[in-house]
């Protein structure tokens, strides 16, 4: 039986994340052409990782996706709403890893009082598409943006009156481990 984990990351996460995250450099995917250099890349997930989140599943303690949050692009400013970005290795995709990722990762921001998440996907990527649509997500009226589209989710805050969010490493931690726990039962075996 597979021993699966989705967890919050560390700056020790880094090198393997980074091999992940690697291919999908210079594509819509990712945000930037070339991967950045290893101290750099741990630089953004200390930084994003207190601040906004990043999630690791991993199967019998390899690697196998992870996703994190950035800033709304459309509305920086807006502390509520955020974007969502998500990396499976090949190898894993179809096996619910990125399901177990974004499930911890809305439940989190749910517990936290965020109220949207954004994604951006790039045209042609009927996958990604038929994955973001399976989680509930609805693409955005404004429609593409040149190379993709950008798709919304509206989440249900657990203080829809909150003045802030909750930062992903100030929830309760009991919270967190159900939701941990849960998240992990969704990676099918291999």
């Amino acid at each position: 039986m597979d021993k699966v984990a989705v967890r919050r990351v560390n700056e020790w996460d880094g090198p393997s994340m980074l091999k992940i995250y690697a291919p999908y450099t210079g594509t819509f995917c990712a945000p930037e052409a070339e991967p950045p250099e290893l101290q750099s890349y741990i630089a953004r997930i200390d930084k994003y990782t207190y601040g906004l989140g990043w999630l690791l599943c991993e199967i019998n303690s390899t690697p196998a996706g992870f996703c994190h949050l950035t800033e709304d692009r459309e509305d920086p400013k807006d502390l509520f709403s955020v974007e969502f970005q998500l990396y499976v290795k090949p190898e894993f995709q179809r096996r619910g890893v990125a399901t177990a990722l974004w499930t911890l990762m809305r439940d989190m921001l749910e517990l936290g009082s965020r109220r949207r998440v954004t994604v951006r996907v790039q045209k042609g990527n009927r996958a990604a598409e038929e994955f973001f649509a399976a989680m509930g997500f609805v693409r955005c009226p404004e429609g593409d943006d040149g190379d993709g589209a950008c798709w919304r989710y509206r989440l249900t805050p657990a203080d829809p009156e909150a003045e802030r969010p909750v930062k992903p490493y100030l929830i309760e931690n009991v919270d967190y481990e159900k939701a941990r726990e849960r998240a992990a039962t969704l990676v099918k075996a291999g």
